[in-house]
C-alpha cells in the first residue's frame, strides 16, 4: 500500500509528522505571543487552542521519532492523534457548513444595508453570490476531510507494518535464544555389547573368559 498511490508509507508518514510538528508548534507559539491581545471573554478559547496546538505538535514529533527509530509505540500515539484530529475537523466542517447555509439571509441583509448608494446590491444577487461561495467552501472542506481520512489510513497502515516487523524480530530472537540455551545432547555411547547366549543340551553355555 502507498500513500496517494505513489509515495511509500514510511516517507508519507515522516512527511506528515514533520509538517504537523512545524505547523502546530508554530501556531502554538503565535497564539502564545498574541494571547494578551484577545479580550477576557476569548481567553478561555485561546488557551484551549494553544494547548491543543502544543499537544498536537508533540504528538506529531513522536510520530517523526517513531518513523526514524522504527518504533511502533510512538507511531501508535501519532496515529491516534491523527484520528482524533480528523474527528474534530469533521465536526467543525459540518457545523461550519450548517452555519454558512443558515445565515445567508442575515448576512445579505447587513451587506445590502451597508452597501454604498452609488453601488447598490439587491438581496437576490447577494444571496446567490453568498450561497455559491458557501458551496465552494463546503466542497473544499469535504476534499480536505477526504485527504485527511486517506492520510489517517496511511499512517495507521504503516504503524501496523512496523508493529508486525517488531513482532517478527522478537519471535526470531526468542527462537534463537531457545536454540542456543538448550543444545541437543548427543546420545550415550555403549561400550558393552551384550553377547548372544549359547545353549547346549537345553542349558546355557558360559565359556570361560580369560583373566
Amino acid at each position: 500500500m502507498k500513500c496517494c498511490f505513489c509515495i511509500n508509507l514510511r516517507t508519507a508518514t515522516l512527511f506528515l509528522a514533520v509538517l504537523g510538528t512545524i505547523t502546530h508548534l508554530y501556531g502554538a507559539l503565535i497564539l502564545t505571543a498574541m494571547s494578551d491581545e484577545f479580550e477576557d471573554g476569548d481567553s478561555g478559547t485561546v488557551f484551549g487552542l494553544t494547548m491543543y496546538s502544543y499537544l498536537s505538535g508533540l504528538a506529531c514529533l513522536a510520530g517523526a521519532i517513531g518513523v526514524i527509530k522504527h518504533n511502533a509505540k510512538h507511531l501508535r500515539l501519532f496515529s491516534g492523534f491523527y484520528w482524533v484530529d480528523l474527528a474534530l475537523h469533521m465536526v467543525f466542517s459540518v457545523a461550519s457548513a450548517f452555519l454558512f447555509f443558515s445565515m445567508h439571509s442575515e448576512v445579505c441583509e447587513q451587506i445590502v444595508h451597508e452597501a454604498p448608494k452609488d453601488e447598490p446590491i439587491d438581496m437576490e444577487t447577494c444571496e446567490s453570490a453568498y450561497i455559491g461561495s458557501a458551496w465552494v467552501i463546503t466542497i473544499a472542506m469535504a476534499i480536505n476531510l477526504l485527504l485527511k481520512l486517506h492520510f489517517a489510513f496511511a499512517i495507521h497502515s504503516y504503524m501496523l507494518q512496523v508493529k508486525q516487523e517488531e513482532n517478527q524480530e522478537g519471535s526470531f530472537v526468542q527462537q534463537e535464544a531457545i536454540v542456543v540455551g538448550y543444545p541437543v545432547a548427543s546420545p550415550p555411547a555403549y561400550n558393552d555389547v551384550k553377547k548372544e547366549a549359547i545353549f547346549v543340551a537345553g542349558k546355557e553355555f558360559v565359556p570361560n573368559e580369560k583373566k
